[in-house]
């Protein structure tokens, strides 16, 4: 989770500036413009859900899926203050959001985009088992994005972090991810996805890519470069990528982490803490 949020900070600036960069070791981070946006925001509203909501309703899933909308009609709604954040919500989002917090309406609008995976990554620390994680990723994909790509991007990002956090390699996860969820855009390398790319925030485009930016890193922040090295959707790339980095290597390096949270409100980081504390 922290790492997911911690990308998006990074990506933030980034985000649309469409610039390709050939050498990542060259990306400035942690810059005095990065800040949290709303891919950190519907991941603190998934976190809370996890923590607050599915026990009572472990096996309803309608009734899951209505207790994660309101966490984020909450959470984008009525949480943050004017100023906090970059809150630049997708407008379909944004539409759905007014119509549920207006009329308590919450059908999803079959969205492929990237908002699947990138608010995804607490489920895939917070379950024992890939079968619960793949239940509880696909349910939080649903509440908006019930499109096929939604589903499988969210599911995607959330088994690679599982497999991650549990110690498989970097060949396991990839043949897995590949077995299960069919993005052959896994075997092309960072500089073949990046020569190639157009700015993109749909799953099938920027999921394989943030694996693959896992998959050639050799460090948390690494994976972070590699993501924004394409020029396409930075903070969520880079929030992605990040997630799994973060299982696969145990940590986000410290100076990293101080100067991402030191942009959360404290309620959130409350709810950071919370969140690590519950699963261990």
């Amino acid at each position: 989770m922290l790492g997911a949020i911690c990308g998006d900070v990074l990506g933030s600036t980034y985000e649309f500036q469409e610039t390709k960069f050939e050498d990542a070791e060259g990306i400035r981070l942690c810059l005095d413009t990065d800040n949290f946006t709303d891919d950190s925001v519907l991941t603190f509203a998934v976190a809370d859900w996890l923590l607050h909501d599915i026990e009572k309703d472990y096996f309803d899933d309608e009734a899951l899926k209505i207790s994660l909308a309101k966490q984020f009609v909450k959470y984008s709604v009525h949480t943050f203050e004017e100023g906090e954040g970059m809150l630049g919500f997708g407008t379909r989002y944004f539409h759905w959001c007014a119509k549920a917090d207006l009329i308590g309406e919450y059908e999803p609008y079959n969205s492929c985009g990237n908002g699947a995976g990138m608010r995804v990554s607490p489920v895939g620390w917070f379950f024992d088992t890939m079968e619960e994680t793949m239940r509880f990723a696909k349910l939080s994909a649903d509440v908006t994005h019930n499109h096929p790509e939604g589903q499988k991007g969210a599911m995607c990002i959330a088994a690679a972090i599982f497999l991650a956090r549990k110690g498989n390699s970097k060949e396991y996860i990839k043949d897995y991810l590949l077995r299960a969820f069919g993005y052959t855009l896994l075997n092309k390398s960072v500089k073949e996805l990046r020569d190639s790319c157009e700015w993109s925030e749909i799953c099938q485009d920027t999921v394989p890519m943030a694996v693959v930016a896992f998959l050639e890193s050799y460090d948390y922040e690494s994976a972070v470069r590699n993501a924004i090295s394409y020029g396409s959707d930075s903070d969520t790339i880079a929030d992605m990528s990040g997630a799994i980095a973060e299982a696969f290597y145990g940590e986000v390096p410290e100076h990293i982490s101080d100067f991402c949270l030191s942009k959360i409100p404290k309620n959130q980081l409350l709810l950071i803490d919370d969140f690590y504390s519950r699963i261990g």
